[in-house]
């Protein structure tokens, strides 16, 4: 892409000058528009939205410093350049407190313009990621966003997007109502944000790149090491940007209705994959009353396995699988507490949740819920709650922090501790607040500063140790987690140590 420059310049010679160093010697800009005077500049700069803009210090009307002032103000985005004749410490002292990130004296050379401009394009472009951001967030925020605005940083007339999830749909008490804020982009032409959770993913990209399901694969996002299975939703009709809210909101209603346990499908939104209706329904409820009698906990999880079966073989939707299943544990529950003084087990509820949201496929599922059903029936174990200690879950976190570097799942943890994937995900929960996942990528993200701030490894190492394949990802998650870029942690950490040694 080319980034717009506006030059606010009152001599016709020297702005002359700057135009056939830029076209001879900077292709990447493009000169959007030259004013005569700051208050030209500032119109130029209100219509245009610039990347970058330089201006003359001493012009009629409005001067450069009270120009980089209004735009420091009111479009801080818009980096800002003085080029004077003046070399006075005094005006480049004002014009660095109004945001300034150069003061070049005239005249000037091509090659000085030259290595500043180049010098500004990682600043342009980090700037310009973050506004586009913040415009996606105010969109689906709901937030009032201009034309202006919109068009200047996505100038594709229309866009495609689709909708990644891996694994199980987040429960009704995970305490997710809505998107998240974006996390990053993959690049200047495709956005990728992380949807509900770290679990998904919301790809967009302009009408003019290819957009189909071989797209996902070049996605870093998708290519951890995540076991399980993925349903991809999108949409094969351009939208304007304006318009992303509503996608996003067709992209998960399709989810909703499509995403089928254990099985990884491509899904064009809109597609009636699986039309609403219910399970074909087992005749359990007059067996399961009287099982619950008598106390025949065999017979009621061959009820479970029975229903489990049968949601498979018919590929039903991962909603209506979740209704009729609490359907039976609630039954089982209540059958439960009405022969017995305690209470029924409150947590239910959530482990349900868990259950669902970390299966990789039915045999997790059925093994999460016999979990459940153990806490439910007569006779059900009752040495569980010994590992449900500060000191057990101290073993489960020095476990987690020594396999940083190799390729860890909650499947493999629950294995090496002989526990179900949901009793694990509570005991997570209740320790930390977080999910097993987020525990480990932020356990990875600060044993990366560690190495980072040892001043002896580089990035793509310290990416490498932490158990990241990929460098690119691990920079976008360091960033996120972190609000720093990985080279930038490393350069605040040497100033920060300088200033230390003085």
């Amino acid at each position: 892409m080319k980034y717009r420059l506006v030059l606010a310049e009152d001599e016709p010679a020297a702005a002359e000058n700057i135009y056939d160093i830029i076209r001879l010697y900077c292709p990447q800009y493009e000169l959007t528009a030259t004013a005569g005077n700051g208050a030209e500049g500032l119109a130029f700069a209100y219509h245009y939205h610039p990347n970058l803009l330089m201006t003359d210090i001493k012009m009629p009307i409005m001067n450069g410093l009270e120009l980089i002032k209004c735009l420091h103000e009111e479009m801080p985005e818009i980096k800002t350049i003085i080029i004077s004749g003046y070399e006075d410490f005094e005006y480049a002292r004002t014009a660095l407190q109004y945001g300034a990130v150069d003061y070049l004296l005239k005249p000037i050379s091509p090659s000085t313009l030259q290595a500043t401009l180049n010098r500004m394009i990682p600043v342009i472009e980090n700037e310009r990621v973050q506004k586009r951001l913040s415009l996606i967030q105010k969109l689906l925020s709901e937030e009032k966003v201009s034309d202006d605005e919109l068009n200047a940083f996505f100038p594709s007339r229309e866009y495609f997007a689709g909708l990644c999830r891996k694994n199980g749909l987040p429960g009704r008490f995970s305490g997710v109502k809505r998107i998240f804020p974006p996390a990053y982009l993959s690049s200047e032409e495709t956005i990728d944000l992380y949807g509900k959770d770290d679990m998904e993913c919301i790809h967009i990209q302009p009408e003019n790149v290819v957009f189909d399901a071989m797209s996902w694969g070049k996605i870093p996002w998708l290519n951890q090491d995540i076991p399980g299975y993925r349903t991809i939703v999108y949409c094969n009709k351009p939208f304007p940007i304006r318009d992303l809210p509503h996608c996003i909101e067709e992209l998960y209603n399709t989810l909703v209705h499509s995403l089928v346990i254990g099985k990884s499908r491509i899904v064009l939104s809109g597609d009636d994959v699986n039309p609403l209706g219910t399970i074909p329904i087992l005749n359990f409820d007059r067996n399961l009353a009287f099982y619950l009698k008598e106390n025949k906990s065999g017979k009621i999880k061959d009820i479970l396995h029975e229903l489990l079966e049968l949601c498979e073989k018919t590929e039903s939707p991962q909603f209506l699988v979740e209704e009729e299943l609490r359907s039976f544990l609630d039954q089982v529950r209540r059958g439960w507490a009405e022969g017995n003084s305690a209470p029924p087990d409150d947590s239910v509820e959530y482990l349900v949740d868990d259950a669902f949201y970390y299966a990789t496929d039915y045999g997790d599922l059925e093994k999460n819920l016999l979990y459940i059903l153990e806490k439910l029936l007569p006779g059900r174990e009752q040495g569980i709650n010994k590992i449900d200690t500060p000191e057990f879950f101290g073993l489960i976190e020095e476990f987690v922090k020594n396999k940083l570097a190799e390729p860890l799942s909650l499947q493999q943890s629950c294995i090496h501790f002989g526990i179900s994937q949901t009793y694990m995900s509570r005991l997570f929960r209740k320790y930390t607040g977080l999910s097993f996942n987020n525990y480990l990528t932020r356990s990875r993200i600060e044993k990366a500063k560690q190495y980072l701030s040892s001043g002896n490894t580089l990035i793509k190492e310290a990416a490498t140790l932490t158990g990241f394949s990929d460098q690119f990802y691990f920079s976008k998650v360091f960033k996120s987690l972190t609000g720093q870029s990985p080279s930038e942690f490393i350069s605040g950490n040497r100033q920060s140590q300088v200033i230390q040694n003085e």
